[in-house]
Formats: C-alpha cells, sequence, structure tokens
C-alpha cells in the first residue's frame, strides 16, 4: 500500500480473498455465490443485534458459509475502522513502535479484521519486516487469519495464532508486543465490571513493549461506546496509562455526565464492490463507518500544540453559519461560525472538509457558547486520512 491510497482505502488483494472464499463455501463464481451469502450475511447480523445472546457466542466462523459471508461483508468495514483509529494514532500523535520488526498481538483475532488492518497500515508506513499474533476461541477464524494474512500482507510478515481466553492473559503466547488490539470484544467478556476491566487493562499493559500501544475498538451503540469511555477515563484519570487518542488529553469526557450524547466515530468510506453487491437486498447503510475507540501508550510523544478541540458532533449548516460542537480541556463548547461572504458552493465545501472526530484550532478562551469573528478565525488542525497539514507538523514538539 501506498500513502497515496489513503487510510480509508479496503486493499483490493482482501477484497479478492474472501470473495474467492465465498465462491469456495457457496460452490458458486462471482454474483451467483455473492447471491448466495446474503443469507448468512442476514443470520450474522441478526446474532449480532437482535439475536445476540446473553452469554457466549457460537463459533460461527465453524461453518465456512458463515466465515465467507462475515469476510466478505463485516469483516472489510472492522478493517476500516481499525485503519481509522490508527490513523489518529500514527498521524495526528505520531505513535511509532519502538522495534524496527513491530510486534502485533490481536485479541478477539476472528479471521483477522483488526490485526491483518493493524499490520497493513504499518507496512504503509515503512516497516517492512512485522510479526501478527491473532488469540481467539475459534480454531477455524484464526485458520482462516493466517492465509488471509498472508495473502494480503506478503513477504516479511510472520503469521502465528493460538487458541486462547482473551479475558485470561495467561491463555495468551508469552511475551510482549508494540501494538495490542483489542478489536470489538469487550462484550464477550461480561463476567468483567468495572474493576474486572481494569485489572484487565492492567494486565494488557504488562504485555505491552516500552512504547507500546493499547488500541480497543466497540460498536458505536451509546452503551457500549460509554463503557469503553467510562473505562478510557478512569485509565487516563488514574495514570494507570496514558490516553493518546481519541481525547486530546487526559479529563473525563462531559458528555458522559450530560448523558445526552456520546463519543464516537462516523467516517465516511467507500465499501467494496462485493460488499456493496450483498447490501443490494439487505439495505443496510453503508455510506460510513461507524465505531468508538480508546488508544493508550506511555511512549514520548510530540506534544500537541494550545487551542485544539475535537469535534463530537456533525457540522451542521445553518443560514449564515456553520454550528457544531466540541470538546476543549475537558468542556463542551457549542460553537458557530459565520459564512458571511461565502458562496453556498463554498459554504458546502468549508462544511465537507471537517467533521465528526476530527481536531480544528483556535485561540477564544473556553465558553459553553462560542461564536468566532468568521471562517478565517479558524483552521483544521488535523482531520482523518489526511494526516496533519505541514505547517501543523511544524508546531508540534516534545
Amino acid at each position: 500500500m501506498s500513502e497515496t491510497e489513503g487510510w480509508r482505502h479496503y486493499p483490493l488483494e482482501a477484497e479478492a480473498f474472501w470473495v474467492r472464499e465465498a465462491e469456495a463455501a457457496m460452490a458458486a463464481i462471482g454474483e451467483e455465490a455473492l447471491e448466495r451469502t446474503m443469507l448468512g450475511v442476514a443470520e450474522l447480523s441478526d446474532l449480532f443485534t437482535t439475536e445476540r445472546p446473553e452469554k457466549r457466542f457460537p463459533d460461527y466462523f465453524a461453518d465456512p458459509k458463515l466465515l465467507a459471508a462475515y469476510g466478505v461483508f463485516f469483516l472489510p468495514q472492522s478493517f476500516i475502522r481499525t485503519s481509522l483509529a490508527l490513523d489518529q494514532a500514527c498521524r495526528l500523535r505520531q505513535w511509532r513502535p519502538a522495534s524496527s520488526t513491530p510486534s502485533i498481538l490481536d485479541l478477539g483475532a476472528g479471521p483477522g479484521s483488526c490485526g491483518v488492518a493493524a499490520a497493513y497500515r504499518l507496512k504503509s508506513l515503512g516497516f517492512s519486516a512485522l510479526g501478527l499474533t491473532g488469540v481467539d476461541k475459534s480454531p477455524s477464524a484464526l485458520v482462516a487469519m493466517e492465509v488471509f494474512a498472508h495473502e494480503v500482507l506478503g513477504d516479511g510478515v510472520g503469521v502465528r495464532s493460538r487458541v486462547g481466553d482473551i479475558a485470561r492473559p495467561e491463555t495468551w503466547p508469552e511475551g510482549q508486543y508494540d501494538l495490542i488490539v483489542a478489536g470489538f470484544v469487550l462484550n464477550e467478556m461480561p463476567l468483567l465490571d468495572q474493576d474486572g476491566l481494569l485489572k484487565w487493562v492492567e494486565l494488557v499493559r504488562r504485555r505491552l513493549c516500552p512504547g507500546g500501544m493499547l488500541l480497543i475498538l466497540e460498536p458505536a451503540l451509546k452503551i457500549t461506546a460509554e463503557k469503553l469511555q467510562r473505562l478510557s477515563d478512569v485509565c487516563a484519570g488514574t495514570g494507570l496509562i496514558k490516553r493518546i487518542a481519541p481525547d486530546l488529553d487526559q479529563l473525563p469526557d462531559p458528555q458522559l455526565s450530560s448523558g445526552e450524547h456520546w463519543s464516537h466515530e462516523a467516517r465516511p468510506w467507500q465499501a467494496p464492490a462485493s460488499t456493496e453487491f450483498v447490501n443490494r437486498r439487505l439495505h443496510r447503510d453503508l455510506r460510513e463507518v461507524r465505531f468508538c475507540f480508546a488508544a493508550f501508550s506511555d511512549a514520548a510523544l510530540p506534544a500537541l500544540p494550545t487551542g485544539l478541540s475535537r469535534l463530537v458532533s456533525d457540522v451542521q449548516i445553518i443560514k449564515g453559519l456553520l454550528r457544531f460542537i466540541t470538546i476543549r480541556t475537558g468542556c463542551l463548547e457549542a460553537v458557530e461560525i459565520p459564512t458571511r461572504g461565502l458562496s453556498k458552493h463554498e459554504v458546502k465545501k468549508l462544511a465537507a472538509s471537517f467533521g465528526r472526530g476530527d481536531v480544528i484550532r483556535h485561540e477564544h478562551p473556553p465558553s459553553p457558547r462560542l461564536r468566532l469573528i468568521d471562517y478565517r478565525d479558524f483552521k483544521v488542525f488535523w482531520t482523518a486520512d489526511k494526516g496533519l497539514p505541514e505547517s501543523n507538523l511544524n508546531e508540534t514538539a516534545i
């Protein structure tokens, strides 16, 4: 992958792999195979939502048809979610593995949604030699992960796996890792309350190499997002491990106290053609990938400049104004930007240049309600998949 492809880009080789898996599982070719995966996608969708089990998920990856359905439809979305979370950690906060040959541990790996994505993105940053280890309760998923990883990552990446329990570190492979990814697994540890999750984070932290990063991703639902945010706030507030994203500091998220809104990402992307084809009858909204995440690392990272705010709402266009909500130094701010002098086209272009989860900069004092002088009174400091403008790079310093 080249940097010009962007971190929202789903690799063609990844899509081709899962199309071949669908063809083998469905005993059909091309669109006919994809047609036959629709029933599996619908079944998995119900399992993940309306028919979600109270205790333990069945090993749906043991069924080749469901595995293929997952790979065609659900895996690309988690791949991009992981990519965009890493984008913020790597390009806004400028985190990098300390090792020249980074090691990745993917907890709850499944067939590789998050771990392979993480390795793919690190390769794009110039790390040609990597190690990827997957842990999951499903042997079938781990077999698929290893084959998928070799197909997408190519030479230079050592891949191994172990059947284990994500809640019990003693079942994981020994050693420390530069990056530990826990993608959509907190729901698989229902016996762990808040204190139990904190102990789990402490055990995970011990498995990090010096300067390593823990990345946790969860669905964007209010209940899952608030659970992760509470865990993140306690980790940051107690100094258990430093939070580096998406929050810009270690202060509690004020949205938790209001209870009306919650922190999550909603990022536009282009779904692969096979995923779009399967969605023709399912009618799921694939315009955006939605998720929440928290990234932690005790690495010495460049300090962020003053005056930064993180958007926690969409950007609204109203008559003569852009309106959105940000968090700055632990407080919510309702921000209005006058658009006088701009044409309708220019207003739409400005509104499309940043959005929920992005970081802006201005020098106005904090205030619950803030109206800037005009549209030139702020600048977009960082936006997903575009990194930092060169002028902003010069402003960050350790």
